[in-house]
C-alpha cells in the first residue's frame, strides 16, 4: 500500500512541476480572459455603397474620406471649435500697461537674422570639439633626399659621414661559463617533455 502512494504522490508531484512550468497553459486552454488593447482600436466609418460607381480623380496628398478627423472629432469632444471674443477690460489694461501697441513689427525678422547669424558663429565648444578646422588641399609628397638634405644644412654641426655604424651584438669574446649556462637552456629544462 505505501509504495501505490508513493507512486501517486511521485506522479503528482511531476505533473505540478510539469503544468507549474507552463505559463501559457491557461491562455492555451482559452481559460484566461484578453482584453482589447485600447491603443490599437481604431474608429472607421463604415462603406457606404456611392451613388454611382464612376470613380474620382485621385487628389494626392487629400486625407482619406473614409477616416475620421482625429483633430476635429478631439475638438467636438472638448466644446466645439474656439469661439472669437473681444478682449475683456482686464486683458485691454494688461496690453495698454506692458506696451504691446509700441511694440516693433519687424521684431520677428530680427530675431530670426540672429540666429540665423548666432549658427554661422564658430562656438567654444565647437572650437574645442573640432579644432582641426577645414582641410585644404592635399600637398605635394616630401622628397626625401632633399628633406635630408635641408635638415642637415639647417643643423649647427654637420654629421660625420665616416662614423661607425654601431649594431646589436658586440665583439667582445663571450665568457667560457655563459656559454656552459646557455648550453644547459638549449639541452633540457623542466619544460623538455612537452
Amino acid at each position: 500500500m505505501t509504495t501505490v502512494l508513493r507512486k501517486a504522490a511521485i506522479v503528482v508531484a511531476a505533473a505540478g512541476i510539469g503544468l507549474a512550468g507552463c505559463t501559457g497553459v491557461k491562455e492555451s486552454l482559452g481559460a484566461a480572459k484578453q482584453a482589447p488593447d485600447e491603443t490599437a482600436i481604431t474608429t472607421r466609418a463604415p462603406l457606404v455603397v456611392p451613388a454611382t460607381f464612376d470613380l474620382k480623380n485621385p487628389q494626392p496628398g487629400a486625407p482619406r474620406p473614409q477616416d475620421a478627423d482625429v483633430a476635429g472629432a478631439a475638438q467636438k469632444v472638448l466644446g466645439g471649435p474656439a469661439k472669437q471674443t473681444a478682449a475683456t477690460q482686464g486683458e485691454q489694461q494688461l496690453l495698454a500697461a506692458s506696451g504691446a501697441e509700441k511694440a516693433d513689427p519687424t521684431i520677428r525678422q530680427e530675431l530670426r537674422s540672429e540666429v540665423r547669424e548666432a549658427g554661422k558663429r564658430k562656438s567654444y565648444a565647437d572650437g574645442v570639439l573640432f579644432w582641426r578646422g577645414k582641410r585644404g588641399e592635399e600637398g605635394t609628397p616630401i622628397n626625401a633626399t632633399k628633406e635630408e638634405q635641408r635638415l642637415n644644412a639647417a643643423m649647427p654641426v654637420k654629421p660625420v659621414e665616416d662614423a661607425p655604424v654601431i649594431e646589436k651584438g658586440s665583439a667582445e669574446p663571450v665568457a667560457e661559463s655563459k656559454k656552459k649556462k646557455d648550453k644547459d637552456d638549449e639541452d633540457g629544462g623542466w619544460f623538455d617533455w612537452f
